[in-house]
């Protein structure tokens, strides 16, 4: 697709007078290629567009900004993200996520730590669409890449510090430069310091909950040390310490009903401490050698892995009713080499790729269930999951003839997961203060050894699955046509993998042998790229059918031995399909604008399972929409540089962003609705002539609009009132920064 912001484009322009909409290179296949020639819908920004709209995390990219993706603007804590596209996603942080996230072609399986603060952007590319042919993970929805700058012989340091609403600093450092000569071996270190103050209050604590604790250190060394081989290492740490998401009781004060107090979207009645350790870290040795103009072998070695355990008040009220604690541990392993070949007539792309996971989930959840406060139902489990997959795989354009080409590709994965799960539920069993048990699962049962009466009851279990294996090829056609050098278009048909697996919040015994299986999707696309008005406008069109067969859910199910279980199952059949549209104007050298347009429409097909318990009472899911799944996104922009003299360039510049409603949940619960969203933001931002100092101010959110991003509702069994909490995006926030370079 086009771009979506156009200032990466301004920086390189490629018209003849030096204006107009640049054509940039992105590496979405493994190769390098024009974005107006690249054969399926990516969007690419990079650059000043990177600066201009701030955007650090996956979650900036959202609400218009690219078409079809949608990621929440809340999560269950600050580093934490779900993610959809075209439909497809998760609104589970525990499983491999269908929109795969790569930071410098580095898999992070897990969406819990995975929203890194990077100020060392390159580009950002945003890949629509099954990915089952050149990505490492296969992913079934798309794919996001975060590129980082590579370090340079020249010596140069940046700094810049950002201070704003809720007492916010955000300080970042840079330097980079050469440790040996000749290219022999450069270096660069990124330095990340991120305080704010909480934006909402806990009236129980008395104090600001959803505040902001961030460390983040990235770095790199690259050595060219013979012609046409590069060397890159690269090693990042985050660490995370702000507080969990507090979220907001639509009964105020404290959940009771029938007060006539109005929603405070800044108040919480919580009274959990915080308590949060997220830790993400790892490093890659990347080598390419260019072997001659036709041959290029890559190499890219990475280990990776991520811990801390995180207390989840899931209730906002001080009584407990959904409260979680979560204890993980992973590490991973990845090993991916390519080949990529370039001829006159053809070229193509070869690939083996290897991932190994260990995942160790250890977790105790409370949930009310009963007309008086603090009872419930308490589970504790203790599991490992291990993973091991290969694929091979492989690409090719051939030239038809001089305007017409054809791509076929395939992927063959292969993958053995392990399970072992060991587990407790005590039901009408008290439920208690994580201090109370020092937030040690294991010490929960010990301390609290019978429940509240003689309607408890306590079942335990030790059980370890199967080793089960799964194995698919998905493959690639498609055709691209030149019609001329201003009109490309492409068709195309392909496959996505998302593997089968057993159910890491599975609560008993015969849940956590049953598998569930793969779910594929498969994609029909058609789409048009065109340069406009002399290179003045890019404006891009797709359509796409996805057909998704065994869907993953979480539903109720007969499982092995006849017994109901209520997990993560293939349930049916399903799709979406829809058109997107991107915008991009260049009128004169001093202002560009963008505009983007997603439509979305879904559909369950057939439901094979049972849904359990529901506030809905929905028994199927036949009729209703998919869960991150608007029906309409827009997005546009505007930059503009004024034309004053002044020793350097003013620039302004807006941007909005919308979204139609859309459901939280996977029942369509009318009380988890979210309604629809317009989000407006503005920079102004002074960079001296010489680009080595600049200041600007930008405000997000402009009208302070707050809308609910997701939420729980439950109004039985849920102790003396109700269990109904939204989750609200932040407020309205004002923030300067100053930079400068050395």
């Amino acid at each position: 697709m086009a771009l979506a912001c156009p200032a990466w484009a301004a920086e390189t322009a490629n018209e003849a007078d030096g204006g107009g909409v640049g054509d940039i290179v992105v590496t979405a296949q493994k190769r390098a290629e024009p974005l107006q020639r690249t054969p399926i819908a990516v969007t690419a920004i990079g650059g000043d567009s990177i600066e201009q709209l701030k955007i650090s995390t996956f979650r900036d990219l959202s609400g218009g900004r690219v078409p079809g993706l949608l990621a929440p603007k809340r999560s269950t804590a600050q580093t934490t993200q779900q993610y959809s596209i075209r439909g497809i996603g998760e609104t589970d942080t525990y499983p491999e996520p269908a929109v795969a996230v790569y930071i410098d072609d580095v898999y992070l399986a897990r969406t819990v730590g995975s929203l890194y603060d990077t100020p060392d952007l390159e580009r950002v590319e945003v890949l629509r669409g099954p990915q089952g042919t050149l990505y490492g993970r296969n992913s079934s929805a798309g794919a996001i890449r975060f590129i980082t700058k590579d370090p340079t012989a020249k010596p140069s340091a940046s700094f810049s510090a950002t201070l704003g609403s809720f007492r916010n600093v955000d300080l970042k450092a840079r330097i980079n430069g050469a440790i040996l000569d000749d290219d022999k071996l450069n270096g660069a270190l990124t330095v990340i310091r991120h305080t704010r103050r909480g934006w909402q209050h806990s009236v129980p604590l008395n104090r600001d909950v959803n505040d902001t604790d961030l460390t983040v250190l990235r770095g790199k060394l690259q050595s060219k040390p013979a012609p046409g081989l590069t060397i890159t290492l690269a090693g990042d740490a985050m660490f995370d310490r702000a507080t969990q998401s507090y979220y907001t009781p639509v009964n105020q004060p404290d959940g009771i009903p029938n007060t006539g107090n109005p929603i405070n979207p800044d108040l919480t009645w919580s009274s959990t401490l915080p308590y949060n350790r997220t830790t993400s870290y790892g490093g890659s040795a990347t080598v390419q050698w260019e072997i001659n103009q036709q041959f290029t072998v890559k190499s890219v070695t990475a280990y990776r892995g991520l811990h801390g355990p995180i207390y989840y008040d899931n209730d906002g009220v001080t009584a407990i009713k959904g409260d979680s604690l979560a204890q993980f541990w992973q590490h991973q392993f990845t090993q991916e080499l390519n080949l990529n070949g370039e001829f006159d007539h053809w070229n193509f792309v070869a690939g083996l790729y290897y991932f190994s996971e260990e995942f160790h989930n250890h977790r105790l959840s409370q949930s009310a269930g009963a007309a008086v406060d603090n009872v419930g139902t308490v589970t504790h489990t203790n599991n490992w999951l291990n993973t091991t997959a290969w694929a091979l795989f492989g690409q090719a354009n051939i030239h038809l003839t001089d305007r017409l080409t054809a791509t076929v590709g395939g992927r063959w994965t292969t993958e053995l997961r392990k399970f072992r799960n060991i587990g407790q539920t005590g039901r009408s069993w008290g439920l208690h203060d994580p201090q109370e048990w020092n937030y040690d699962p294991d010490y929960f049962f010990l301390k609290y050894p019978t429940g509240t009466s003689a309607a408890s009851s306590l079942t335990s279990f030790d059980v370890t699955a199967t080793p089960k294996r799964f194995s698919r090829f998905t493959p690639k056609l498609g055709l691209q046509y030149d019609w001329n050098k201003a009109i490309f278009q492409y068709v195309s048909w392909s496959q996505g993998f998302k593997s089968g697996g057993y159910d890491l919040r599975s609560v008993t015994a015969i849940g956590s042998v049953t598998p569930y299986l793969p779910q594929i999707t498969t994609t029909y696309e058609t789409g048009l790229k065109t340069r406009l008005f002399g290179g003045k406008a890019t404006f891009n069109l797709a359509a796409y059918y996805n057909d998704i067969s065994d869907f993953q859910v979480r539903a109720t199910s007969t499982a092995a031995l006849g017994v109901v279980t209520n997990q993560l199952i293939n349930a049916g059949k399903a799709a979406s399909w829809g058109g997107e549209a991107e915008l991009t104007l260049a009128p004169t050298d001093n202002l560009t604008i963008t505009g983007s347009a997603a439509y979305l429409k879904t559909k369950y097909r057939t439901f094979t399972a049972t849904l359990p318990a529901n506030v809905a009472g929905r028994t199927t899911l036949v009729g209703l929409d998919f869960p991150y799944a608007p029906r309409w996104q827009f997005g546009a922009s505007v930059n503009y540089r004024v034309p004053v003299d002044l020793p350097g360039a003013l620039r302004i510049g807006g941007d909005v962003q919308y979204e139609s409603s859309r459901y939280a949940d996977l029942y369509n619960t009318p009380q988890l609705q979210v309604r629809s969203q317009t989000y407006v933001n503005g920079t102004i931002n002074f960079a001296a002539d010489k680009g080595n100092w600049s200041i600007g101010a930008n405000v997000r959110n402009l009208f302070n609009l707050r809308r609910a991003q997701f939420g729980g509702y439950s109004p039985t069994n849920a102790g003396q009132y109700p269990y109904y909490y939204l989750a609200y995006n932040e407020p309205r926030t004002f923030n300067i920064t100053l930079s400068k370079n050395f």
